[in-house]
């Protein structure tokens, strides 16, 4: 990892997994306050936020949008997705320590939720829904 991807992981290590970082190249300051633009060849470019307001407003646009799907919503983190046509903004926020991370993709090549957790950025709940299920059904 590089000094500038450390420094990087750990400002945002509460939005993705150390695995995620370890793929970045480069992380530089983005031009906006606060912010990181991080690369890799394999993972592509997320951008990172550390902006209270940012996070507090893209949690409602997450939550109260009908373009945008939510998989996980703790309160304090939510991990999701915003469609406008055919490009998805792949999102975390961490509301306690008001950061964000996004990525865009385009949903015509890529599936946001499959994207999310191949990236380990959530786990998929359907997985102990699932099991729970085949045990109730066997009963």
């Amino acid at each position: 990892m590089t000094k500038e991807v450390e420094a990087a992981y750990k400002a945002f290590s509460s939005l993705a997994p150390v695995e995620l970082f370890e793929q970045f190249e480069t992380c530089d300051p983005s031009g906006v306050e606060d912010s990181f633009a991080c690369n890799g060849p394999e993972v592509g470019q997320f951008q990172f936020f550390d902006n209270a307001s940012k996070a507090t407003s893209t949690t409602q646009l997450l939550t109260e949008l009908r373009s945008s799907r939510v998989v996980e919503d703790s309160g304090s983190k939510v991990v999701g997705w915003t469609t406008i046509g055919t490009m998805s903004i792949i999102t975390v926020v961490d509301n306690d320590q008001g950061l964000v991370l996004q990525q865009m993709v385009s949903s015509d090549k890529i599936d946001p939720e499959e994207r999310i957790y191949e990236l380990g950025l959530s786990t998929p709940k359907d997985t102990e829904e699932s099991s729970e299920e085949t045990s109730a059904s066997k009963n």
